[in-house]
């Protein structure tokens, strides 16, 4: 049975409405997990002459946000079952705000790592708990374009960190 045929045009509006917040954040979610995920081999060359890495710790610069994003997966069963999708979404937004300042800012490789570790968890977040909130909250018509818009968004976040890098190669 098509349950958009049952409703009435002010909760149709509503569904439609609610549609493209939940398309839309899990967009941005997306973005931001490509872009974390790209960004490093750009900054890396000038991280490196910055902090005066040796090669074992820009392993650690790069790998610090993976790591932290095994954390972020493992535990938001967890808390988006304690919390709810949507302030698990929440939570994960405000470490990526604060993981992305405490990179910027990081006056020494161990603030930076730590840092990282932040943005990783908030991406374990978004990346466990963005297409899940996808797929309860969008409607059963527009559930797969969705999902997919999350995952082209994902790539694009990617594309756009390496564009980025590329740029600020050559200043």
């Amino acid at each position: 049975m098509n349950t958009e045929s049952a409703l009435t045009p002010r909760s149709l509006r509503d569904t439609r409405r609610m549609n493209m917040f939940v398309s839309v954040a899990a967009a941005v979610a997306g973005l931001l997990f490509g872009l974390d995920i790209g960004v490093i081999a750009g900054a890396l060359p000038f991280i490196t002459d910055h902090f005066v890495l040796t090669s074992r710790l820009q392993e650690w610069v790069v790998s610090s946000m993976m790591l932290g994003a095994a954390i972020g997966a493992l535990f938001n069963g967890w808390l988006s079952f304690r919390l709810g999708r949507k302030y698990s979404l929440m939570a994960g937004a405000i470490l990526f705000v604060l993981g992305s300042i405490g990179s910027a800012f990081a006056t020494s490789v161990e603030m930076l790592i730590a840092a990282r570790v932040v943005l990783g968890i908030a991406v374990g977040i978004a990346s466990y708990t963005a297409p899940l909130y996808l797929s309860e909250m969008a409607s059963e018509n527009v559930r797969g374009k969705m999902i997919s818009m999350y995952q082209l968004m994902v790539t694009l976040g990617i594309v756009l960190a390496f564009l980025s890098d590329t740029a600020f190669s050559y200043s």
